[in-house]
């Protein structure tokens, strides 16, 4: 029972710590996420998702318009899908790091699963890599966690 007890109250207290620090974010300066995913349902969801945890968020659908949307909007950071038309994500990321003048995390979150593939998201400078299906709440707190460290 009392480690019932106990279990509950740490839970609490993390639901409740991570509660506090959105609410702060949504009512300090609201970061905006980039979420570039080709697919409309799956992005839409994306920004859903950080929506839901105080983020701003803003929707593109391909590597050249993520590249335009980052030199013009200034992202906070960029949720970053692989299979895209046009320029492929990993050219994406690889771009990005080239024009910035601050370092903003980049998660990319794909399909591609391979050792190879993952090598290769990180050489283009993401942060982060995550294979789809994915954990919400993984992602939220890496998130979260790379922003706090900025």
């Amino acid at each position: 029972m009392v480690d019932n007890h106990f279990s509950y109250r740490c839970s609490y207290r993390k639901h409740h710590f991570r509660f506090s620090k959105t609410l702060q974010r949504m009512t300090e300066h609201q970061l905006t996420i980039l979420v570039v995913e080709d697919d409309m349902e799956m992005n839409e969801l994306q920004c859903e998702l950080l929506a839901l945890h105080g983020f701003n968020t803003l929707g593109v659908y391909s590597g050249s318009d993520a590249i335009e949307q980052h030199s013009t909007c200034c992202p906070d950071a960029i949720l970053l899908d692989v299979m895209l038309p046009e320029i492929d994500g990993f050219e994406t990321c690889r771009r990005i790091r080239q024009q910035e003048t601050t370092h903003i995390p980049i998660i990319m979150l794909t399909a591609l699963d391979t050792e190879d593939c993952r090598q290769r998201g990180f050489d283009a400078g993401a942060d982060s890599y995550f294979v789809k299906p994915f954990n919400p709440s993984e992602v939220v707190s890496t998130l979260e966690m790379l922003l706090d460290s900025e």
